[in-house]
């Protein structure tokens, strides 16, 4: 069912349906409001006498007719899973094709990402008032890493010229020694979450390049990257795709583990200047044990949150023998994509205990 609906997608984006214009002629979009939805008119119901739709008008709120209200047909129907319903008020991408010199206008999509703007200052201002100069210094590596990943790593993964396996520990060290010392600053502290980081991740990366290997996972596990190697990128190596997202996946929760147990152990350290190697180790393990069972529970639920259409998929086929579907490639895929992060996770932890304590105790 799911390879029928890919097929209809991709026939779907090849012709420019979608889209509603012929792949030949030029789309423009621009962004729209919708100000009325109602039956056909009468020229419309002699051009699509034969589809179900409704007449919907759009004032257009950028590009050269801005201001303007148009009418386009909306097609609706009860079985598709790709129309999309407005009212009034709803803003939307409109497609804007010419043909033969008529000129021709189509919803193409909800407006979404002016919302995403709103998330996105809702976030900062909670960092900045709750964090203070920390907070603030966390907004400035935050926007170092998605830099890092949008222009560096996905520029050299489309160009196919490194390894991807060594790109994204090249990457992964980047962001974690670049978060650690800006969050905290130069010092045996930061030195030992780094270090931590980099010993956990590489865990994380072991472990990931030996599931992709053993179980044969093909990293086309999601309709996007289906789509991707049907389409635009074949020469992708998407085994090396699905590597870097299990490592970009564990690197976040692995650096927060690491601060958090080289900090309790600095500050034991500083409180108690005579303690020895050994209660160092252990208080780090003690504070590590704590947030061990939340942190591997974090990445488990984020990973289950994300295919939570698939389980429900899996939980209604009643009849569906349990084999074949426990050894699908999405399936094994996501199982993979967890507990990798997860053992990455808590080895990270004593590793991080160890050489916080050896790095404090040269003092």
């Amino acid at each position: 069912m799911k390879k029928l609906v890919l097929f209809i997608l991709l026939m779907l984006l090849s012709t420019n349906v979608l889209q509603a214009a012929p792949a030949s002629q030029p789309v423009e979009y621009e962004k729209g409001t919708v100000v009325f939805v109602g039956p056909l008119n009468q020229a419309m119901q002699k051009q699509y006498q034969m589809a179900k739709g409704e007449l919907v008008s759009i004032q257009l709120t950028s590009g050269p007719e801005a201001g303007k209200v148009v009418d386009t047909f909306n097609f609706v129907s009860e079985r598709s899973a790709y129309e999309i319903r407005v009212k009034p008020g709803d803003k939307v991408i409109v497609a804007i094709s010419h043909d033969l010199g008529k000129v021709t206008y189509h919803v193409s999509d909800f407006d979404r990402f002016d919302y995403v703007y709103v998330l996105g200052g809702l976030f900062v201002l909670a960092l900045v008032v709750f964090g203070g100069f920390i907070g603030a210094k966390s907004v400035l590596v935050i926007a170092f890493s998605i830099l890092v990943i949008f222009k560096f790593f996905i520029g050299q993964v489309l160009i196919n010229q490194y390894s991807l396996t060594l790109l994204t520990l090249v990457v992964a060290a980047i962001i974690a020694v670049a978060t650690q010392l800006v969050v905290s600053g130069l010092s045996k502290k930061t030195l030992a979450a780094v270090l931590g980081t980099v010993g956990g991740v590489a865990v994380a990366g072991i472990l990931s390049a030996l599931s992709i290997r053993l179980m044969h996972l093909t990293g086309l596990d999601s309709e996007e990257a289906m789509l991707l190697k049907a389409s635009a990128l074949a020469h992708i190596d998407f085994q090396g795709v699905l590597f870097a997202g299990m490592v970009f996946g564990a690197l976040g929760a692995v650096m927060d583990v690491t601060i958090s147990i080289a900090s309790a152990v600095y500050e034991v350290k500083s409180v108690q200047p005579s303690i020895g190697f050994k209660d160092l180790v252990r208080a780090g393990m003690n504070v590590g044990r704590d947030i061990m069972g939340t942190m591997s529970n974090t990445l488990i639920l984020a990973y289950a949150g994300s295919s939570l259409p698939l389980m429900l998929l899996i939980a209604s086929q009643q009849n569906a023998p349990m084999l074949k579907i426990l050894n699908l490639n999405m399936i094994v895929t996501e199982f993979a994509r967890a507990l990798t992060g997860s053992i990455g996770l808590i080895c990270a932890i004593p590793l991080t205990a160890v050489i916080t304590a050896v790095l404090l105790q040269r003092d």
